[in-house]
Parts: C-alpha cells; sequence; structure tokens
C-alpha cells in the first residue's frame, strides 16, 4: 500500500541561506509553504545553443502561512530594505526531537528582491481553529541554487 504523505511538510522556507547556516534552525523560525512558482527563461541561438539578448526577468511567486501576523514582519522589513536576500525551500524536511531540521532531501535557495507583498486573513470564528494568516510573496530572482539529495549536489542557476 502506497505511503500517505499529506500529514508530512512537503516544503518549508527559510528566511536565509541554508548552505552558509551552521546552527540548528529551529521550527519555529520556518514557515510551511502552501504554493511557490517561477519560471526561467532564456533565450539561444538554434545553429549554437548559446545564450543571446538580455535574460527576461525571472519572478517567484509563493504563498506561506504565517500562525501569526507579528510573524510576516520580517518580509516587510526587506522589501522596505530594497536588498537581495536569501530564502532557502527545504523539501521534505524532517524535525528532530528538539524540533529542529535534522536532514532534507532537497533544497532550493532563491536570493532576490521582495516586490509585493499581499496577506489574506482568516476570518472564520466559528471553526476552533486559531487564526491565521496566508502571505503572498512576489519575488525578483537574482540567482537560484538547488542542493540535491543528501545535500551533495549543488546546481546554480
Amino acid at each position: 500500500m502506497a505511503e500517505n504523505y499529506s500529514n508530512y511538510l512537503k516544503v518549508v522556507l527559510f528566511p536565509g541561506d541554508i548552505c552558509e547556516t551552521d546552527a540548528g534552525i529551529l521550527r519555529s523560525d520556518c514557515y510551511t509553504v502552501q504554493h511557490f512558482n517561477y519560471e526561467n527563461k532564456r533565450t539561444r541561438n538554434d545553429e549554437k545553443g548559446i545564450t543571446y539578448r538580455a535574460e527576461d526577468p525571472t519572478w517567484l511567486e509563493c504563498t506561506i502561512r504565517l500562525n501569526t501576523p507579528e510573524a510576516g514582519k520580517q518580509f516587510f522589513e526587506q522589501m522596505q530594505e530594497n536588498e537581495s536576500f536569501a530564502y532557502s525551500f527545504l523539501f521534505n524536511a524532517t524535525f528532530s526531537a528538539t524540533n529542529s531540521i535534522e536532514k532534507y532531501e532537497d533544497a532550493m535557495v532563491a536570493i532576490g528582491y521582495i516586490v509585493d507583498i499581499e496577506e489574506v486573513y482568516n476570518t472564520a470564528k466559528e471553526t476552533d481553529q486559531p487564526e491565521q494568516m496566508l502571505m503572498h510573496i512576489k519575488m525578483l530572482l537574482n540567482t537560484i541554487t538547488f542542493i540535491g539529495k543528501q545535500n551533495n549536489l549543488v546546481l546554480s542557476i
């Protein structure tokens, strides 16, 4: 019988570069990713396959779940600073008993500028769920680095 993965976190977002972080990353420092997408297009010469002209800008859009509205404050601050920041997407992350990241299958480190943020609040008061917030983030990417299985394959775009 196939294993049911619906009870596990598929992707978590850590605001920072996973490759440069030595200390353990706590679960409270990560955000659950509901959705993300990006498209990287390049124009190539038909004869030689060499890229030419400027690349189209690459936009990454993601939706994350916040437990409290205060948790998204750092994203607004980073948008106002107008500097590029690193964001790590960790796929199938496993947390230890101390709530720190123990391992992950694959990762993607996106470095870029946050250009737009949209918030959606859970306002349904009839449920017993705590109030949550979704944050849609649009980022202009500078670089993307993929880290492969067992953290040993690195591919930069």
